[in-house]
């Protein structure tokens, strides 16, 4: 134990709760996470599909949004303190082994998210650090020299106590506002804003989207791969390739969730938004592919259902020739050449309006929080000496593929030791 341990307090036992207090305690301090669920970890067990996707290898330039250009020159430069290659050999150590897959995604061996959490709290206990659960911070009443929190803990029994807990040092791990019922309820931006701090309005990240259309129905559980183009008040705003997912709201999948956060705040502005979508992304030449796909002599035979049906999904090809008003049993040659071409380019170019995203309960992060221009580079507040913000309780989001939890691990990790 070292001459000067700090007492370090830190609210919320998710990831960056975790990481920070694992890497305070082996640095000598005191440590105790305060956690207003049951459990810690529980939001790392939703973490892809279950499987807990740890970090990325590919590499971070360009996967990070931030409210400002100032604020993603920091994110990068942490990441460049604690990266990749950090977050594989720190959970090594503590004896979990990891397995790199497609596109750098990095997973464990197992491919359980399970095995994270609890490496992490078997780590937490062998450091003594103490858990205590079902306990909500009320109030953090800062000094000048550390300060104290209020809260409120419950016990099996639903006893209620109010314990006062003191510090050297607090780090507010407390997540964001998606998926609430892990714990990220949001209440993590009411106690950073009482100690001074602004918020860039939290709002759903990696999310479906919900569009208008009366078709969405009939097509809903299709499943194609797409090339898709958010337009924002007709200008182009974020595009992304993949696995598109049909529901009766709207659209889903992974390039949805990419370009979702960029939607959320356009139309958080006021901003129209639209989705283009192309359905056909294999077809190198789009003029060719339809000259030759709507030839009458070779095809004229086929209903205009069936041969649209050997470019998409059936529901696809039905919900086409309705839009465009054709009886989908009538025969190519009788429908014409102009309709069938007419057809085509609409599945190169089918258009949906955006009319919002679904809520933070089915959100896995969310964009916006306390802006990074009001904490240092080791994520102490410049506005409340001793206290830490870090995580998603932070205005920094990324893509899928890992990019969340690694912010999440290297944020917690250099607020833990407080290294550069």
């Amino acid at each position: 134990m070292r001459l000067n341990m700090k007492r370090v307090l830190i609210v919320g036992g998710g990831a960056s709760g975790l990481m920070a207090a694992v890497f305070a305690a082996q640095n000598g301090d005191e440590v105790t996470i305060l956690e207003h669920k049951d459990r810690v970890g529980k939001k790392i067990l939703m973490t892809g599909n279950g499987k807990c996707n740890l970090t990325n290898v590919s590499g971070f330039d360009g996967k990070y949004y931030s409210s400002d250009e100032e604020s993603l020159k920091k994110i990068y430069g942490t990441l460049a303190r604690f990266g990749a290659k950090d977050t594989i050999a720190f959970f090594e150590r503590i004896g979990l082994y990891t397995k790199e897959k497609r596109d750098g995604c990095v997973y464990p061996v197992s491919e359980q998210a399970s095995a994270v959490a609890d490496v992490l709290k078997s780590e937490c206990e062998r450091l003594k650090i103490k858990l205590l659960t079902n306990c909500e911070v009320r109030r953090v009443m800062p000094g000048k020299n550390g300060g104290a929190v209020e809260t409120v803990q419950t016990d099996a029994a639903g006893e209620s106590k109010k314990p006062v807990f003191s510090y050297d040092r607090l780090i507010l791990a407390t997540g964001g506002a998606a998926a609430p019922a892990s714990g990220s309820d949001g209440s993590g931006y009411r106690l950073a804003g009482s100690i001074g701090h602004s918020i860039v309005e939290p709002l759903p990240a990696l999310v479906q989207l919900r569009c208008e259309g009366s078709f969405f129905k009939a097509v809903a559980g299709v499943r194609a791969q797409a090339d898709i183009v958010l337009y924002a008040d007709g200008k182009p705003a974020a595009r992304d390739r993949g696995e598109l997912q049909l529901t009766d709201y709207g659209i889903s999948g992974i390039p949805v969730f990419q370009i979702s956060r960029v939607a959320a705040r356009a139309l958080f502005e006021k901003k129209s938004c639209e989705v283009r979508i192309n359905f056909l992304p294999y077809a190198d030449n789009r003029e060719s592919f339809i000259a030759r796909s709507a030839d009458a002599e070779r095809f004229g035979c086929k209903t205009v259902e069936g041969l649209l049906a050997g470019m998409v999904h059936k529901k696809l090809a039905a919900m086409i020739c309705k839009k465009n008003h054709i009886d989908a049993k009538m025969r190519a040659s009788e429908a014409g050449v102009k309709a069938v071409q007419k057809c085509i380019r609409d599945l190169f170019d089918f258009r949906v309006r955006v009319k919002g995203t679904n809520p933070f309960e089915n959100a896995q992060v969310c964009s916006g929080g306390v802006p990074l221009c009001e904490v240092d580079e080791h994520f102490e507040s410049r506005l409340c000496k001793n206290v830490y913000l870090v995580g998603e309780l932070l205005d920094c989001d990324g893509l899928c593929g890992g990019y969340n939890l690694q912010w999440a691990w290297a944020t917690g990790a250099i607020a833990g030791k407080g290294f550069t």
